[in-house]
Protein backbone atom coordinates (compact mmCIF):
# COMPACT_ATOMS: atom_id res chain seq x y z
CA UNK A 1 0.00 0.00 0.00
CA UNK A 2 1.50 3.40 -1.01
CA UNK A 3 2.73 5.55 1.86
CA UNK A 4 0.22 8.33 1.21
CA UNK A 5 -2.70 5.92 1.44
CA UNK A 6 -1.39 4.58 4.75
CA UNK A 7 -1.20 8.13 6.09
CA UNK A 8 -4.66 8.94 4.76
CA UNK A 9 -6.09 5.84 6.43
CA UNK A 10 -4.48 6.97 9.68
CA UNK A 11 -5.94 10.48 9.27
CA UNK A 12 -9.46 9.12 8.72
CA UNK A 13 -9.65 6.65 11.57
CA UNK A 14 -7.56 8.51 14.14
CA UNK A 15 -10.07 11.38 14.06
CA UNK A 16 -12.02 9.62 16.80
CA UNK A 17 -9.06 10.09 19.13
CA UNK A 18 -8.00 13.57 18.08
CA UNK A 19 -11.45 15.13 17.94
CA UNK A 20 -12.11 14.10 21.52
CA UNK A 21 -9.44 16.69 22.42
CA UNK A 22 -11.54 19.53 21.03
CA UNK A 23 -12.28 22.34 23.47
CA UNK A 24 -15.62 23.56 22.21
CA UNK A 25 -17.05 27.10 22.46
CA UNK A 26 -20.00 27.80 24.70
CA UNK A 27 -22.99 26.00 23.25
CA UNK A 28 -25.72 28.09 21.65
CA UNK A 29 -23.93 31.40 22.21
CA UNK A 30 -25.28 32.85 18.94
CA UNK A 31 -28.84 33.10 17.67
CA UNK A 32 -28.50 34.76 14.27
CA UNK A 33 -25.79 35.97 11.93
CA UNK A 34 -23.69 34.98 8.94
CA UNK A 35 -21.32 32.09 8.37
CA UNK A 36 -18.87 32.94 5.59
CA UNK A 37 -16.43 30.72 3.71
CA UNK A 38 -15.50 29.20 0.37
CA UNK A 39 -14.76 25.65 -0.81
CA UNK A 40 -15.11 23.15 2.02
CA UNK A 41 -15.66 26.07 4.40
CA UNK A 42 -18.74 27.16 2.45
CA UNK A 43 -20.22 23.65 2.73
CA UNK A 44 -19.75 23.99 6.49
CA UNK A 45 -21.40 27.44 6.43
CA UNK A 46 -24.35 26.10 4.40
CA UNK A 47 -24.69 23.19 6.79
CA UNK A 48 -25.04 25.66 9.67
CA UNK A 49 -27.79 27.47 7.76
CA UNK A 50 -29.75 24.24 7.35
CA UNK A 51 -29.15 23.12 10.94
CA UNK A 52 -30.24 26.51 12.33
CA UNK A 53 -33.46 26.38 10.26
CA UNK A 54 -32.08 29.35 8.30
CA UNK A 55 -31.71 31.70 11.27
CA UNK A 56 -28.02 31.64 10.38
CA UNK A 57 -27.22 32.44 6.75
CA UNK A 58 -24.37 31.13 4.58
CA UNK A 59 -22.45 33.43 2.27
CA UNK A 60 -19.32 33.41 0.18
CA UNK A 61 -16.83 36.16 1.06
CA UNK A 62 -17.30 37.54 -2.46
CA UNK A 63 -20.99 38.13 -1.61
CA UNK A 64 -19.93 40.52 1.14
CA UNK A 65 -17.34 42.19 -1.06
CA UNK A 66 -19.92 42.86 -3.78
CA UNK A 67 -22.70 43.93 -1.42
CA UNK A 68 -21.30 45.14 1.92
CA UNK A 69 -24.69 46.64 2.81
CA UNK A 70 -25.86 43.15 3.85
CA UNK A 71 -23.43 43.29 6.77
CA UNK A 72 -25.68 45.58 8.78
CA UNK A 73 -26.92 44.12 12.09
CA UNK A 74 -25.24 40.74 11.53
CA UNK A 75 -22.57 39.01 13.55
CA UNK A 76 -20.19 37.35 11.09
CA UNK A 77 -18.23 34.12 11.48
CA UNK A 78 -15.46 33.65 8.91
CA UNK A 79 -14.54 29.98 8.42
CA UNK A 80 -10.99 29.24 7.26
CA UNK A 81 -8.77 26.52 8.70
CA UNK A 82 -5.65 28.14 7.25
CA UNK A 83 -6.69 31.71 8.03
CA UNK A 84 -5.04 32.71 4.75
CA UNK A 85 -7.93 32.91 2.28
CA UNK A 86 -7.61 36.37 0.73
CA UNK A 87 -11.30 37.02 0.09
CA UNK A 88 -12.16 36.20 3.72
CA UNK A 89 -9.52 38.63 4.96
CA UNK A 90 -10.73 41.40 2.65
CA UNK A 91 -14.37 40.84 3.67
CA UNK A 92 -13.40 40.89 7.36
CA UNK A 93 -11.62 44.22 6.90
CA UNK A 94 -14.73 45.70 5.26
CA UNK A 95 -16.86 44.41 8.15
CA UNK A 96 -14.50 46.17 10.56
CA UNK A 97 -15.17 49.48 8.76
CA UNK A 98 -18.88 48.92 9.38
CA UNK A 99 -18.08 48.18 13.06
CA UNK A 100 -19.59 44.70 12.71
CA UNK A 101 -18.63 42.01 15.22
CA UNK A 102 -16.50 39.41 13.44
CA UNK A 103 -15.10 36.07 14.55
CA UNK A 104 -12.51 33.92 12.78
CA UNK A 105 -13.05 30.15 13.05
CA UNK A 106 -9.56 28.92 12.23
CA UNK A 107 -6.79 26.53 13.14
CA UNK A 108 -4.32 29.40 13.16
CA UNK A 109 -5.35 32.16 15.55
CA UNK A 110 -2.31 34.30 14.66
CA UNK A 111 -3.14 34.24 10.95
CA UNK A 112 -4.05 37.26 8.83
CA UNK A 113 -7.75 36.38 9.21
CA UNK A 114 -7.41 36.14 12.99
CA UNK A 115 -5.82 39.59 13.03
CA UNK A 116 -8.54 41.04 10.79
CA UNK A 117 -11.38 39.81 13.02
CA UNK A 118 -12.38 41.11 16.43
CA UNK A 119 -12.56 37.59 17.93
CA UNK A 120 -11.07 34.18 17.20
CA UNK A 121 -12.31 30.65 17.81
CA UNK A 122 -9.29 28.40 17.55
CA UNK A 123 -9.83 24.86 16.29
CA UNK A 124 -8.06 23.54 19.31
CA UNK A 125 -7.35 19.87 18.72
CA UNK A 126 -4.32 17.62 19.11
CA UNK A 127 -2.89 17.35 15.61
CA UNK A 128 -0.77 14.64 14.03
CA UNK A 129 2.91 15.14 13.46
CA UNK A 130 2.21 14.21 9.83
CA UNK A 131 -0.74 14.83 7.52
CA UNK A 132 -2.01 13.30 4.28
CA UNK A 133 -2.66 16.79 2.84
CA UNK A 134 -6.43 16.31 2.65
CA UNK A 135 -7.61 18.64 5.42
CA UNK A 136 -10.16 16.11 6.65
CA UNK A 137 -9.44 16.60 10.35
CA UNK A 138 -9.65 20.37 9.95
CA UNK A 139 -13.01 20.06 8.18
CA UNK A 140 -14.53 17.72 10.76
CA UNK A 141 -13.24 19.85 13.65
CA UNK A 142 -14.63 22.99 12.01
CA UNK A 143 -18.09 21.44 11.56
CA UNK A 144 -18.23 20.24 15.17
CA UNK A 145 -17.08 23.63 16.48
CA UNK A 146 -19.67 25.52 14.42
CA UNK A 147 -22.41 23.09 15.45
CA UNK A 148 -21.60 23.82 19.09
CA UNK A 149 -21.82 27.55 18.35
CA UNK A 150 -25.40 27.31 17.09
CA UNK A 151 -26.54 25.11 19.97
CA UNK A 152 -26.42 21.60 18.50
CA UNK A 153 -25.84 19.06 21.26
CA UNK A 154 -22.35 17.55 20.87
CA UNK A 155 -21.44 14.10 22.16
CA UNK A 156 -17.80 13.39 21.33
CA UNK A 157 -18.02 10.04 23.14
CA UNK A 158 -20.22 8.72 20.30
CA UNK A 159 -17.58 9.28 17.57
CA UNK A 160 -16.26 5.72 17.64
CA UNK A 161 -19.74 4.25 17.22
CA UNK A 162 -20.56 6.65 14.36
CA UNK A 163 -17.28 5.84 12.59
CA UNK A 164 -17.95 2.10 12.87
CA UNK A 165 -21.48 2.57 11.48
CA UNK A 166 -20.17 4.54 8.49
CA UNK A 167 -17.37 2.05 7.89
CA UNK A 168 -19.69 -0.97 7.98
CA UNK A 169 -22.09 0.62 5.48
CA UNK A 170 -19.30 1.49 3.03
CA UNK A 171 -17.80 -2.00 3.40
CA UNK A 172 -21.23 -3.55 2.84
CA UNK A 173 -21.18 -2.22 -0.73
CA UNK A 174 -17.49 -2.90 -1.34
CA UNK A 175 -17.43 0.05 -3.75
CA UNK A 176 -15.05 -0.83 -6.58
CA UNK A 177 -13.67 2.09 -8.57
CA UNK A 178 -10.52 0.75 -10.16
CA UNK A 179 -10.74 3.10 -13.14
CA UNK A 180 -11.99 6.59 -13.84
CA UNK A 181 -15.81 6.76 -14.06
CA UNK A 182 -17.47 9.40 -16.29
CA UNK A 183 -18.89 11.09 -13.16
CA UNK A 184 -19.44 10.55 -9.46
CA UNK A 185 -22.62 12.08 -8.08
CA UNK A 186 -23.48 12.81 -4.47
CA UNK A 187 -27.15 13.48 -3.73
CA UNK A 188 -28.63 14.82 -0.53
CA UNK A 189 -31.76 16.49 0.80
CA UNK A 190 -31.97 19.01 3.63
CA UNK A 191 -28.93 18.88 5.89
CA UNK A 192 -27.37 16.16 3.70
CA UNK A 193 -27.13 18.52 0.72
CA UNK A 194 -24.08 20.52 1.91
CA UNK A 195 -22.28 17.25 2.60
CA UNK A 196 -23.08 16.05 -0.91
CA UNK A 197 -21.11 19.06 -2.11
CA UNK A 198 -18.32 18.15 0.30
CA UNK A 199 -18.22 14.66 -1.23
CA UNK A 200 -17.88 16.10 -4.73
CA UNK A 201 -15.03 18.36 -3.60
CA UNK A 202 -13.11 15.35 -2.26
CA UNK A 203 -13.47 13.54 -5.60
CA UNK A 204 -12.08 16.57 -7.47
CA UNK A 205 -9.15 17.12 -5.14
CA UNK A 206 -8.08 13.55 -4.47
CA UNK A 207 -8.71 11.87 -7.82
CA UNK A 208 -9.43 14.49 -10.46
CA UNK A 209 -12.83 12.87 -11.05
CA UNK A 210 -15.67 14.83 -12.58
CA UNK A 211 -18.04 14.99 -9.63
CA UNK A 212 -21.16 16.87 -8.59
CA UNK A 213 -23.10 17.40 -5.38
CA UNK A 214 -26.82 17.89 -5.99
CA UNK A 215 -29.83 18.78 -3.91
CA UNK A 216 -32.16 15.83 -4.43
CA UNK A 217 -35.09 18.12 -5.30
CA UNK A 218 -33.08 19.59 -8.19
CA UNK A 219 -31.51 16.36 -9.39
CA UNK A 220 -34.57 14.57 -10.68
CA UNK A 221 -35.88 17.73 -12.36
CA UNK A 222 -33.00 17.99 -14.83
CA UNK A 223 -29.49 16.59 -14.08
CA UNK A 224 -30.85 13.02 -13.95
CA UNK A 225 -31.17 13.10 -17.74
CA UNK A 226 -27.38 13.24 -18.10
CA UNK A 227 -26.86 10.08 -16.01
CA UNK A 228 -24.55 7.59 -17.74
CA UNK A 229 -24.55 3.83 -17.20
CA UNK A 230 -21.08 3.81 -15.63
CA UNK A 231 -21.65 6.87 -13.38
CA UNK A 232 -21.59 6.25 -9.63
CA UNK A 233 -24.39 7.73 -7.53
CA UNK A 234 -24.02 8.06 -3.76
CA UNK A 235 -27.20 9.04 -1.90
CA UNK A 236 -26.65 10.55 1.57
CA UNK A 237 -29.71 10.43 3.80
CA UNK A 238 -29.86 12.34 7.09
CA UNK A 239 -33.30 10.96 7.89
CA UNK A 240 -33.66 7.84 10.01
CA UNK A 241 -37.19 7.00 8.85
CA UNK A 242 -37.81 3.93 6.74
CA UNK A 243 -39.55 5.56 3.79
CA UNK A 244 -37.75 8.89 3.49
CA UNK A 245 -37.69 10.80 0.21
CA UNK A 246 -34.03 9.85 -0.28
CA UNK A 247 -34.71 6.15 0.39
CA UNK A 248 -37.66 6.07 -2.00
CA UNK A 249 -35.66 7.80 -4.72
CA UNK A 250 -32.74 5.38 -4.32
CA UNK A 251 -35.04 2.34 -4.44
CA UNK A 252 -36.53 3.53 -7.72
CA UNK A 253 -33.18 4.58 -9.21
CA UNK A 254 -31.57 1.24 -8.32
CA UNK A 255 -34.04 -0.54 -10.60
CA UNK A 256 -32.63 1.26 -13.65
CA UNK A 257 -29.10 2.16 -12.50
CA UNK A 258 -27.12 -0.50 -10.64
CA UNK A 259 -24.25 1.79 -9.60
CA UNK A 260 -26.38 3.59 -7.03
CA UNK A 261 -25.42 3.40 -3.34
CA UNK A 262 -27.41 4.54 -0.32
CA UNK A 263 -26.19 5.56 3.13
CA UNK A 264 -28.50 6.14 6.08
CA UNK A 265 -27.66 6.61 9.78
CA UNK A 266 -29.18 4.24 12.29
CA UNK A 267 -32.50 5.09 13.90
CA UNK A 268 -32.90 7.54 16.80
CA UNK A 269 -29.60 9.31 16.19
CA UNK A 270 -29.11 12.95 17.14
CA UNK A 271 -28.43 15.73 14.63
CA UNK A 272 -24.77 15.60 15.65
CA UNK A 273 -24.59 11.87 14.95
CA UNK A 274 -26.44 12.19 11.63
CA UNK A 275 -24.02 14.86 10.39
CA UNK A 276 -20.88 13.05 11.54
CA UNK A 277 -22.15 9.84 9.93
CA UNK A 278 -22.38 11.48 6.48
CA UNK A 279 -18.98 13.16 6.88
CA UNK A 280 -17.35 9.86 7.81
CA UNK A 281 -19.10 8.07 4.90
CA UNK A 282 -17.60 10.59 2.45
CA UNK A 283 -14.15 10.25 3.98
CA UNK A 284 -14.20 6.43 4.11
CA UNK A 285 -15.53 6.28 0.54
CA UNK A 286 -12.63 8.44 -0.64
CA UNK A 287 -10.17 6.23 1.27
CA UNK A 288 -11.69 3.09 -0.28
CA UNK A 289 -11.36 4.57 -3.77
CA UNK A 290 -7.75 5.61 -3.07
CA UNK A 291 -6.94 2.06 -1.97
CA UNK A 292 -8.58 0.58 -5.07
CA UNK A 293 -6.66 2.93 -7.36
CA UNK A 294 -3.43 2.54 -5.34
CA UNK A 295 -2.58 6.22 -5.79
CA UNK A 296 0.63 7.60 -4.30
CA UNK A 297 -0.57 11.17 -3.66
CA UNK A 298 -3.74 13.30 -3.98
CA UNK A 299 -4.45 14.39 -7.53
CA UNK A 300 -4.34 18.12 -6.77
CA UNK A 301 -0.61 17.83 -6.05
CA UNK A 302 0.13 16.22 -9.42
CA UNK A 303 -0.64 19.22 -11.67
CA UNK A 304 1.73 21.95 -10.53
CA UNK A 305 0.45 24.58 -12.98
CA UNK A 306 -3.19 24.24 -11.90
CA UNK A 307 -2.17 24.07 -8.24
CA UNK A 308 -0.17 27.28 -8.66
CA UNK A 309 -3.12 29.00 -10.35
CA UNK A 310 -5.54 27.85 -7.66
CA UNK A 311 -3.26 28.95 -4.83
CA UNK A 312 -2.65 32.35 -6.43
CA UNK A 313 -6.40 32.99 -6.55
CA UNK A 314 -7.10 31.73 -3.01
CA UNK A 315 -4.12 33.20 -1.17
Amino acid sequence: MPGWISQYRKDVYSQVKYLQGLRLPKSGCIRSGLFVGSGDSYTCALLMEYLSKHTMLAYYPSDLLHCPQMLSDHEIFFISASGRTRSNIEAAKIARKFEIKTTAVTARSKSALGEACSNTINLDYLHHGQSSNTGILEFTATVITCMALIGININLNSLDRIMNDARSQVNLYGVDLTRRPPSILFLGGGISYPLASYGAFKMHELFGFRSFGYLLDDYYHSPIFSLKKSDCVFVLDHSNVKNSMSANFHNQLKKIHNRSYYFQPKVRQSLFEQILFSIFVVQILSLTIAENLEIDKPYYLSNKKILKLSSSLIY
